[in-house]
């Protein structure tokens, strides 16, 4: 799987940009704030419909935009077939000025006043979030990918979700109602310990969270499995055959993980009549998948509490190498690997075993400020790009 064709609209600081694309290994470099990570978020964001360096859509609309609004348009060629994906995000407005906005934008993504939000389309079908997910598969390793190992347990979640999002739709789906259910069930506890409801409507939600914890909880479990196969040869090449990393996949309440799903579905239940009372007192859910935590062992020793910063940051390399790795095996296409100026961030032996692994993908994406730190050999392989303020110059 590769990307064929990038073309942005009010992107950040991309005022316009189109850009074809192929199979290998594509260097952008440049100075700091000139849009390198813009670049691959945009190419994030055709993938997943989110980006991974903004808390909310407007962020990446450019300020300027007479329109209001940024468009991303990519071809994505797969191993069987190639795919057109367009996203219009727009920026939230008011009153007369959505109205404005509403006469303006073009035809196929309309926009209801005072109702902004993204459009998406799949080979110019009108699609929802969890459609476009998965169309296009990407790995991103970025500088806070480093801290997977002692950053906070939401991340490592978000380690899991991001890939098990794109291979498999129906975990797609379960999560999003999954954090649904969650909410409302938070928001009723709350009124059951102030005496506003009657404690059986609760029942109704337990069990729609415990159908869809036990789901995304074997599904995080067959991950991590796989990713174990993988994650411990790079973790033993990069250390030359010193150190063994395992992946323990710890969920928030336990469960026999050789039984079934009818049997998990009864533990959980049974926990989650234990936990009640204290659930009604806090006003949380205290177990489900929104809590659990992934654990690095290095030779059986854990690295968030007892691992060197070149231990975890070797886990976390060896991590997202799996990750892609895993990806490629449950679907058949190789992801996009996108490279966010993480060699500046890597010793010399890391950063050799890396420049060594993206010349092996099908397509990498690579960003950096300092284009002389790459061997003269390997740059002669790259597609060179330098980016100046929102501006590719081919080298």
């Amino acid at each position: 799987m590769y990307l064929s064709h990038l073309s942005l609209n009010e992107f950040r600081n991309y005022k316009h940009l189109n850009l074809s694309l192929g199979p290998g290994l594509f260097l952008f470099y440049g100075d700091n704030a000139q849009g390198k990570t813009n670049l691959l978020e945009a190419v994030s964001v055709l993938a997943t419909a989110t980006s991974f360096h903004a808390a909310s859509d407007r962020e990446v609309v450019n300020w300027n935009a007479p329109e209001h609004v940024a468009r991303l348009e990519g071809t994505v060629k797969r191993r069987e077939d190639t795919v057109q994906i367009e996203i219009a995000l727009f920026d939230p407005l008011v009153g007369a000025e959505a109205a404005t906005l509403h006469r303006t934008t073009p035809a196929g993504f309309e926009l209801p006043a005072n109702t902004p939000r993204k459009r998406m389309k799949v080979n110019g079908i009108p699609r929802k979030t969890v459609d476009l997910i998965g169309q296009m598969k990407v790995v991103l390793f970025s500088p806070t990918d480093l801290h997977l190992v002692d950053g906070a347990p939401d991340e490592r979640r978000r380690f899991l979700d991001r890939a098990l999002c794109q291979v498999q739709p129906r975990y797609c789906q379960a999560l999003v109602k999954y954090r649904k259910v969650v909410t409302q069930r938070a928001a009723l506890l709350k009124r059951i310990r102030d005496y506003q409801e009657d404690p059986r409507l609760q029942d109704y939600l337990d069990e729609q969270l415990t159908m869809l914890a036990t789901l995304i909880m074997y599904e995080r479990q067959r991950m991590v499995s796989m990713l174990n196969q993988q994650a411990n040869t790079m973790q033993a090449t990069i250390s030359g055959g010193r150190e063994h990393l395992q992946i323990v996949y710890r969920p928030s309440f336990t469960f026999d993980e050789t039984g079934n799903t009818i049997e998990a579905e009864q533990h959980y239940r049974a926990q989650l009549r234990q936990m009640r009372k204290r659930e009604i007192q806090q006003g949380v859910c205290l177990l489900g998948p929104h809590r659990d935590e992934l654990e690095f062992l290095v030779n059986g020793v854990s690295m968030l509490t007892y691992g060197s910063r070149g231990q975890q940051r070797t886990v976390a390399l060896s991590a997202k190498l799996a990750e892609l790795a895993y990806m490629h095996t449950c679907t058949g296409d190789e992801p996009v690997l996108l490279l966010d100026d993480v060699f500046s961030e890597l010793d010399a032996q890391r950063r050799t075993f890396l420049q060594q692994q993206v010349l092996q993908h099908e397509q990498v994406l690579l960003t950096t400020t300092d284009i002389e730190s790459f061997p003269a050999e390997m740059v002669k392989q790259t597609h060179l790009f330098h980016v100046v303020a929102g501006a590719l110059i081919g080298a």
